[in-house]
C-alpha cells in the first residue's frame, strides 16, 4: 500500500480544483442526487472504508485524507485543510491535542449531551465539493446531521463509528491501486530522473503514541 500512498502526491495535477462555495441542500431533498441516464442504484449502495493515512500535498498546498475500501484495491482522497488534517491524524496516533481543536469540541459537545456518533457517510460529490452526513444516536433517538466529511471524519475516528460512502461517490472519485501505481512509474523522478525516483514530498504518518505533534 505504501507505494499507492506514494503515488498520491502526484493528484494535485488531476483532482485538487479550487473549491467553491459548498451547495445547499433544499429540505426534503435526497443526499445523493444521480442524473437521468445514471442508475438510481449508485446512491443506495454503501461501501465502507478504512481511513489510512493524512498525506501533505506541498504543491496543491493542502492535504489529502487517505481512505480506502477494506480490500485496499481503491482510494478515495478527501483534501481537508491543515486543521482537519492535524485532528485527524491526532486520532490516528490515539493521542490528545494539548490545546483543544475544533473537532475536539465537536467531540465534547456530543458526549456531554450523552450522544454517540454511529456513522458518518459521504454521501455525494456535487462539483468539486463532497457533501455527507453524521448519524447520531442519544437514548432512544437517532439524530442526522449535514456535515463535511473533513470534520466528520475525525469524528468517527474519535469513537467506533463506520464511514461509508455512496457507490456513486466512488464511481467518480475512487482511484485503484493499479492506477496510482501505474501513474507513479510513469512519473520522472527527482530532477527528471525517471520513473521509480522517491517524490519530493513524503506522506505524513501519523505519529507514533510517543511522538508530539506540534500546532
Amino acid at each position: 500500500m505504501a507505494l499507492a500512498l506514494g503515488g498520491l502526491l502526484f493528484l494535485p495535477a488531476l483532482a485538487a480544483r479550487p473549491a467553491v462555495a459548498a451547495p445547499t441542500q433544499a429540505p426534503g431533498e435526497s443526499p445523493c442526487i444521480t442524473s437521468g441516464e445514471d442508475d438510481p442504484a449508485l446512491c443506495k449502495e454503501l461501501i465502507e472504508l478504512v481511513v489510512r493515512d493524512v498525506v501533505p500535498l506541498v504543491e496543491a498546498q493542502t492535504h489529502a485524507v487517505v481512505l480506502t475500501t477494506q480490500d485496499g484495491e481503491t482510494v478515495l482522497p478527501i483534501f481537508v485543510d491543515e486543521s482537519a488534517a492535524v485532528a485527524i491524524a491526532f486520532r490516528l496516533a490515539e493521542l490528545k491535542s494539548p490545546q483543544p481543536l475544533a473537532q475536539d469540541l465537536l467531540d465534547d459537545v456530543v458526549h456531554k449531551l450523552g450522544a454517540s456518533v454511529t456513522e458518518v457517510r459521504i454521501d455525494d460529490l456535487r462539483g468539486d465539493i463532497y457533501t455527507g452526513r453524521v448519524f447520531i444516536k442519544q437514548g432512544k433517538k437517532n439524530l442526522e446531521l449535514d456535515a463535511r466529511p473533513a470534520d466528520s471524519i475525525a469524528m468517527a475516528l474519535d469513537g467506533s463509528a463506520r464511514i461509508r460512502v455512496t457507490r456513486k461517490v466512488l464511481t467518480q472519485a475512487g482511484i485503484s491501486r493499479d492506477d496510482i501505481e501505474a501513474l507513479h512509474q510513469g512519473m520522472p523522478g527527482v530532477g527528471g530522473s525517471g520513473g521509480g525516483g522517491e517524490p519530493d514530498a513524503v506522506p505524513m504518518k501519523a505519529p507514533k503514541k510517543s511522538q508530539s505533534i506540534s500546532l
